[in-house]
């Protein structure tokens, strides 16, 4: 009769069962975690800098367009250019 096959009947390697040991030390950096990649950090090319300035000069002349005395620039164009910049711009420099 064959043996009992811990592995087979748990569905769990010995690397992670509970009586597993935790590497520690730099072998502890060699181990990985089932195939997860690490996370990429933002590299941001000048293009994502050339959409957030855009932005950046979209909101302060929307701005600037809200607090102008004239009836048309702050109740057509200031929200325009705010909607544009906070919903188009801004996010388009963080994602690409």
């Amino acid at each position: 009769m064959p043996k009992d096959n811990p592995r087979r009947r748990t569905g769990r390697g010995p690397e992670t069962s509970r009586g597993a040991q935790r590497a520690t030390g730099p072998e502890a950096s060699k181990i990985t975690t089932g195939g997860a990649k690490e996370p990429r950090a933002l590299q941001f090319t000048r293009l994502n800098w050339l959409l957030l300035g855009m932005g950046a000069l979209l909101i302060v002349s929307g701005y600037l367009a809200l607090a102008s005395g004239s009836p048309t620039m702050s109740t057509v164009v200031a929200p325009v250019l705010l909607v544009a910049a906070y919903t188009v711009l801004i996010p388009l420099g963080l994602i690409l």
